[in-house]
């Protein structure tokens, strides 16, 4: 393995330590619920869902990472305003987790933001995102509220490359410092189902010139972008996404955006930081507890 040029940023966001140098501190589960065509969700606009069930995966996953000690946040996809205030009050009052506000739209982004910090749990939310998008209005109704921890999404449409995401992340680091945020995780904003490899090298690249902790969304596409998944059963696609996943992790990944009922990805990625921190050790670098992978999914 290596170690990254730069000083490596780690953050605290509620009960989930972030970021580091590799071998550090376990990568971090992001697993999204209520996410388009998520049958947990009744109604998108009057914001009803099935508690039982939503409550039923999010403890499912959360027992599963507790027991190779990886890291989770849940990451709340709302479609309207209504929606995204159930979410984060349902979520809030029923974990312990963090989470990111991941609205389609900025009026649901803000009504997020909102009742998150009605409810006083600004010290476990994250804003997603400060892109390139954004605009003012939005950063300044978000500031308003105290959020500290943003993902940084870098969404370049006229440069889809990785040294393309390297070039305007410190514009965009720049502009979320200045709204007041002081947690900021590096989004790659994978939109191809063939982007996870740029992504890769742009974590990397990234890690290594600024040690923000960064990560991404690797197989959401594999819905509509794989053209050939119809060729394999349910297990082989599963093991596909997971290999696309896990292989980010190689190259320093600090989070992995993923699907919570897709629960092979967690003794996956537990078992990757494993490999991971058993090299690092070898040329210095040790986890920072024994709360990681490295002592507890093997043994």
């Amino acid at each position: 393995m290596f170690k990254f040029k730069a000083e490596q940023k780690i953050y605290q966001i509620g009960n989930v330590t972030i970021g580091g140098q590799p071998g550090q501190h376990p990568t971090v589960l992001m697993a999204s619920i209520f996410y388009q065509g998520d049958k947990l969700v009744k109604d998108e606009e009057k914001g009803t869902f099935d508690h039982e069930g939503a409550l039923g995966w999010i403890n499912k996953i959360d027992d599963m990472c507790k027991k190779v000690k990886l890291p989770l946040m849940i990451d709340i996809v709302g479609a309207s305003e209504n929606a995204m205030r159930a979410y984060v009050e349902f979520i809030g009052r029923n974990t312990d987790l963090p989470f990111i506000i991941d609205g389609t739209v900025a009026k649901v982004r803000i009504a997020g933001v909102e009742m998150a910090a009605k409810l006083g749990l600004q010290d476990r939310a994250v804003f997603d995102s400060v892109n390139v998008e954004s605009k003012d209005e939005e950063l300044k109704e978000v500031k308003k509220h105290g959020l500290k921890a943003t993902v940084v999404m870098l969404n370049n449409s006229k440069k889809p490359t990785a040294q393309g995401r390297v070039d305007i992340a410190e514009a965009l680091i720049e502009r979320a410092k200045s709204y007041g945020f002081e947690k900021l995780m590096l989004d790659m904003a994978v939109l191809d189902i063939v982007e996870p490899g740029p992504a890769a090298k742009a974590i990397y690249m990234l890690k290594d010139k600024y040690g923000y902790p960064a990560g991404c969304s690797p197989t959401h596409t594999v819905i509509t972008g794989w053209k050939k998944a119809s060729m394999y059963n349910k297990i082989e696609v599963a093991s596909t996404k997971t290999s696309m996943a896990t292989s980010l992790q190689l190259l320093g990944a600090d989070f992995i955006m993923y699907g919570i009922k897709q629960t092979e990805i967690v003794p996956s990625m537990a078992a990757v930081d494993a490999l991971v921190a058993y090299s690092c050790m070898q040329h210095g670098v040790r986890p920072a507890s024994h709360d990681h992978p490295l002592y507890h999914v093997f043994k």
